[in-house]
């Protein structure tokens, strides 16, 4: 069932679903639990409706876990949990989902009448072997609970990851899902252009369209910049970026002129909305991601009708932006004076030597997960003498890798993105080979959208890492996808042939 079928006749999937009797029964219990609460004693209604909605989502979960865990994705990627939790006082969602489909999963393994066995990939090896050598900082890093709580966020992103490719390994799942993320990000960007519109920067709109003044160029005063569900206008840019080549993906491939129109207008709304991030590494990695992805297309004359769009948006772009985008040559070599000049830049410059230094002084196994910010406290006051408890990041993910793991843990690290880009490039081979060049044009979205985190991530540490970590569960369920399908072809042409 696709989430196209779904948005035109939402009243005949929610009958299918009403259809199975667990489903039913939950409803029912759920109910009569809420109106005996009510009833009984005065209860926040959120609370009321949370428990209503936890009763519906656990029947749904036993009978069609891959809606729950395409909620999962959306609601993780989106960072809405977190929105919900600070402004609007709701506990997390996202761990009660994680703890239920983990149950779904071993009830199927175990419990069920067709038990249905786990994924194994190359890439799980490869997630094991990257959180071991996290975890040797346990023996000799100077802040051990750093290194045990990143570890353990880590090994969390990764359950989640698990719990992707085991669930989400079907064709419609992952289209579902998909345009499940399309929707938040659309939506996300919605907001931050209609606060750009209307310069309502004071409104948060619940949390979902968080902005703040930062700077903007030397040359410029410095402005509102779009924030979104994180805390950081980079990061927000980043988390649009990956979804931009969905968004393309969805306007040519969609299967009515209702999916195709909504991949357009998500594409322009995201586009917007990274615009108004003014993150010159977003900038940086949609201009990657836009030019590799044309090489992948078959260009026609009709894919030229986007750049009317594109220059429009341009055109009504605020001129911050172009101040903005102009900087990015203070960052090309040959251009040192403007790097001087613009202090977030000199800033990231000093980091990247502090890491680099780091890696020289601890060169096999780094000086554990968490510690960078510890570390670079003493190496500052030795560049600006002493007295400083400034502690600070270091702004580029491969560099903060290599400081806190070592040349072991980079290894390991490259390693995995190696392997899932592979990964994904066999989900492609598989599906073009059996002409299934929609899905085959999906494994190439995904692909070029990991790029364009990977592109980013050279000026962005590791704080909201489990983009990365949604986005291996992604790649691992795309390939197990085309695996499967292969397997059936197979099966049936020795069936034909016999």
């Amino acid at each position: 069932m696709r989430l196209e079928r779904m948005l035109k006749n939402p009243i005949q999937t929610a009958a299918e679903l009403w259809q199975n009797i667990w489903l039913q029964i939950g409803v029912v219990v759920a109910v009569s639990l809420a109106t005996g609460m009510v009833v009984s004693r005065d209860l926040p209604l959120w609370l009321i409706f949370g428990g209503i909605a936890g009763v519906v989502v656990v029947a749904i979960a036993f009978v069609k876990p891959e809606y729950v865990a395409a909620a999962l994705l959306v609601i993780h990627w989106g960072n809405i949990h977190d929105v919900l939790i600070k402004h609007h006082g709701i506990p997390s969602v996202v761990k009660p989902m994680v703890a239920l489909l983990a149950v779904v999963l071993v009830w199927r393994r175990f419990l069920s009448s067709k038990p249905r066995g786990l994924v194994s990939d190359p890439v799980v090896w490869w997630i094991l072997a990257y959180l071991v050598v996290g975890a040797t900082g346990l023996w000799f890093a100077r802040d051990t609970d750093a290194v045990m709580k990143h570890l353990i966020d880590t090994a969390k992103d990764c359950i989640i990851a698990a719990l992707i490719f085991n669930l989400l390994a079907t064709r419609a799942a992952f289209e579902r899902a998909v345009w499940g993320l399309l929707i938040v990000g659309a939506v996300l960007s919605a907001l931050t252009v209609y606060q750009e519109i209307t310069k309502t920067y004071d409104n948060n709109y619940w949390g979902f369209a968080q902005a703040a003044v930062r700077q903007i160029s030397t040359t410029m005063d410095d402005r509102a910049r779009a924030f979104g569900t994180v805390n950081d206008p980079n990061y927000f840019g980043q988390l649009l970026l990956v979804l931009v080549p969905l968004a393309i993906w969805a306007a040519l491939n969609g299967r009515t002129w209702r999916g195709k129109s909504f991949g357009m207008a998500a594409l322009l709304l995201l586009l917007a909305a990274i615009g108004l991030t003014f993150s010159r590494g977003a900038y940086l990695g949609a201009v990657v991601v836009l030019c590799v992805y044309a090489m992948y297309l078959q260009l026609d004359a009709r894919y030229l009708l986007i750049l009317p769009l594109v220059g429009a948006l341009l055109y009504v772009a605020p001129p911050e932006f172009r101040a903005r985008f102009g900087t990015l040559d203070e960052v090309l070599p040959g251009n040192n004076a403007g790097a001087y000049a613009d202090g977030s830049l000199q800033g990231r410059t000093v980091k990247a030597e502090i890491a680099l230094t780091m890696v020289a002084d601890n060169p096999i196994f780094g000086v554990g997960r968490g510690n960078y910010r510890l570390h670079y406290r003493d190496y500052i006051n030795e560049i600006e003498g002493a007295g400083s408890n400034t502690e600070r990041d270091a702004h580029s993910l491969y560099l903060e890798v290599a400081a806190e793991q070592g040349i072991v843990g980079l290894a390991v690290f490259v390693g995995l993105l190696a392997t899932v880009w592979g990964r994904l490039r066999k989900a492609e081979k598989l599906f073009a080979a059996a002409d299934e060049y929609r899905m085959a044009a999906l494994a190439v979205a995904v692909k070029v959208g990991l790029l364009g985190y990977l592109v980013t991530s050279l000026f962005l540490h590791g704080a909201y890492g489990y983009m990365l970590w949604l986005q291996v569960g992604m790649a691992v369920a795309l390939v197990v996808i085309a695996e499967r399908e292969a397997a059936q072809r197979a099966v049936s042409l020795r069936l034909v042939s016999q």
